[in-house]
């Protein structure tokens, strides 16, 4: 088991991070031993779905109920299987125990087990495992985001880009479509290819990139936990009308998402609205 970071375990969220940390290595070390073995099938809503999403959701909400009775969560494969409307609640947890379907079939990195949990309406901490990598981003308010593995704890400093400027780092598993295209043209953007939503987000963390933009539907436990982790570094998660993820309410679908500093966020609101 890695020790978390002094601030992150001295911190009140210490023994919430301690738990997500052991629930999201636990699933993901099984991931790893299954990836580019299961088929899956397309849903009603167009992603991918495996037998394996449901166990390791399993093992993350097993983990974490056993050790918060009491709390509330808000789990993809639950909420999508009950078929009621979510009613939103004071805290919670998001629960995303498998981040990255397609990658995960088809046998490639870009997967992932994330969590986070949520309080009044904001995303108090994070934690996003990356199997294959056996990295753990992991970060909470007041304590700033770390990358954990066996050998190492990184405290993250993310992208600092704050300006459209040639050579910025578009991260999606694809070459960025209009109207992202025609902006990521405009600049001789550098593709940074990569799978699942919350590895994309890792990469603004690991300054590994300095934009996610994408037309797509979005979900809280998509974004949460990254966004518990770019909060600690200042730099801004929300949709491309510039609008915030709404964590207190009872929406958790949205169309789009948009990550960056906030200075470069606000100037890609505007580039998208006159795209």
């Amino acid at each position: 088991m890695i020790a978390l970071p002094e601030p992150l375990a001295s911190s009140p969220w210490g023994p919430r991070l301690a738990a997500a940390s052991a629930a999201v290595r636990g699933a993901g070390r099984g991931l790893v031993e299954l990836r580019g073995t299961i088929s899956g099938t397309e849903s009603a809503g167009g992603q991918l779905k495996t037998a394996i999403d449901l166990a390791a959701e399993g093992w993350v909400l097993g983990f974490l109920e056993g050790s918060f009775p009491d709390d509330v969560f808000l789990a993809e494969e639950r909420f999508d299987r009950a078929g009621v409307p979510w009613t939103g609640a004071p805290a919670y947890w998001t629960v995303d125990a498998l981040d990255g379907t397609r990658s995960f079939v088809e046998g490639f990195d870009g997967f992932c087990v994330q969590v986070a949990f949520v309080e009044a309406g904001v995303p108090r901490l994070g934690a996003i495992y990356e199997p294959v990598a056996d990295a753990l981003y992991l970060g909470a308010e007041g304590a700033g985001a770390w990358r954990l593995t066996r050998d190492a704890a990184l405290r993250l400093t993310g992208s600092r880009a704050t300006a459209l400027t040639a050579g910025l780092r578009f991260v999606d598993s694809t070459l960025p479509g209009p109207p992202v295209g025609a902006i990521f043209d405009g600049v001789q953007g550098v593709f940074v290819e990569c799978g699942s939503v919350g590895l994309k987000i890792c990469r603004l963390l690991d300054d590994a990139a300095d934009v996610y933009a994408k037309r797509f539907q979005p979900k809280l436990w998509d974004v949460a936990p990254g966004e518990a982790l770019l909060r600690e570094l200042g730099l801004q998660l929300g949709t491309w009308d510039g609008q915030p993820f709404d964590y207190a309410g009872t929406r958790t679908h949205y169309d789009s998402v948009l990550g960056a500093s906030p200075a470069l966020f606000a100037q890609l609101v505007t580039a998208l609205a006159a795209a």
